[in-house]
């Protein structure tokens, strides 16, 4: 028999790759809207399928059933959270490197200020940003009953954005990186961003906004930036 017709060719591997690969993402992508509104518990195999518009055997083929496709859901969007954020954490990371390069210590502190504000900001778009909703779901959910995927999530992408606040945070307030004053602070403003998405419908309610267009996201970021000015007020943290 012909070697060439015996095996398949690199071609055709390349296609059950190709079409492999394609019904792992669709899958994903069904679970990243299903887990989001249903979360892990409410999620069915058949409902799943059903959004992805496969076989329910596919479940188990690609991912060993649902709990491993919850894993995969959660990895995917802890890749793309850090791909979002990376070029603002990449900025931050460079202006923080060259601080000393600043003549005065009090303009330092106010590109501190400035690059926390900017992060802060990212966070805030990226949560608005109706394609990312689902996203900032899950994480919202797992922040509220985490899973075993929480710390994967946790250390893909949380965890570079908690680090990238600290750095600017501990200079402002002339604290080292690692005190638990800077990481509660951190962790405050970061919250402050997510109230967005947590409690979305009460902001709107509340503020009597029928919705979150240009003007109101240009007050809420306005009050972020004041905020982060009033919690590292030097006044406060001065021995």
């Amino acid at each position: 028999m012909d070697e060439k017709t015996s095996t398949p060719s690199k071609i055709t591997k390349n296609k059950l790759q190709s079409k492999t690969d394609a019904t792992r993402l669709t899958l994903i992508r069904a679970g990243i809207s299903v887990f989001s509104r249903k979360g892990y518990d409410g999620a069915s195999n058949r409902l799943l399928a059903k959004k992805a518009g496969v076989n329910l055997a596919l479940i188990s083929y690609h991912f060993g059933g649902k709990r491993g496709l919850y894993f995969a859901v959660i990895r995917h969007v802890s890749h793309k959270l850090g791909v979002r954020f990376a070029p603002a954490l990449k900025k931050i990371e460079s202006e923080f490197s060259q601080l000393e390069q600043i003549e005065t210590v009090e303009k330092q502190r106010d590109a501190c200020l400035n690059m926390i504000k900017v992060l802060l900001s990212a966070n805030l778009d990226l949560l608005l940003n109706r394609q990312t909703a689902s996203w900032a779901m899950l994480v919202y959910r797992e922040q509220q009953l985490p899973s075993k995927a929480f710390s994967l999530l946790y250390n893909e992408s949380l965890a570079s954005i908690l680090s990238a606040l600290e750095k600017p945070i501990a200079f402002v307030i002339q604290r080292k990186v690692s005190d638990p004053e800077v990481k509660l602070l951190a962790l405050s403003l970061l919250a402050q961003v997510q109230l967005v998405r947590s409690a979305r419908h009460m902001l709107l309610q509340h503020m009597g906004w029928e919705t979150l267009s240009e003007p109101e996201v240009m007050q809420l970021k306005n009050y972020l930036s004041t905020q982060v000015d009033t919690l590292l007020s030097l006044r406060h943290y001065l021995p």
